[in-house]
């Protein structure tokens, strides 16, 4: 799985959870989210790629798609059991 995708991954989410356009998501330099959209937004990610990433209790409600994007990626490429 490529980063690129897991970061087209993250913003169709939040564009699902939130209602936002995608434009809107991709031009912000630090997504800030509800606690109702955060647990969504998380728990689908984890759902959907098969990971936990201990964010659904963090306090922090906001993140960087790129940075969340290589978080994501080196959690991916490190839970492959061959």
């Amino acid at each position: 799985m490529t980063p690129y995708f897991i970061r087209q991954l993250i913003i169709h989410t939040i564009c699902n959870v939130t209602g936002a356009a995608p434009i809107e998501v991709t031009a912000l330099d630090w997504v800030e989210l509800n606690t109702r959209d955060w647990e969504q937004v998380f728990s689908r990610l984890e759902a959907t790629l098969d990971i936990q990433t201990g964010m659904l209790t963090s306090i922090e409600r906001s993140f960087s798609i790129e940075k969340l994007m290589h978080m994501l990626h080196a959690r991916v490429t490190h839970n492959i059991v061959i």
